[in-house]
């Protein structure tokens, strides 16, 4: 699997995986659940997107760099 692929895949699941909460915590605060997750999953999928940035200025993007900026 290319490097694309997987970050994408990655990102994705980020998005899932930090939405889901929020909608609980969307419901108690009567919020809308799909401002909610969509809100956490964008702040959460920009963090990793912002750190591979950051890591790509050389012009490579390792696999331990994608790792890392997934598990900040």
């Amino acid at each position: 699997m290319n490097q694309l692929t997987t970050v994408s895949k990655r990102l994705a699941a980020l998005f899932v995986s930090t939405a889901i909460p929020n909608i609980v915590a969307g419901t108690v605060m009567d919020v809308d659940v799909w401002k909610a997750a969509v809100m956490a999953g964008v702040i959460s999928v920009a963090g990793v997107v912002k750190s591979l940035a950051d890591s790509y200025r050389d012009g490579k993007l390792t696999a331990a760099e994608i790792d890392q900026a997934f598990d900040s």
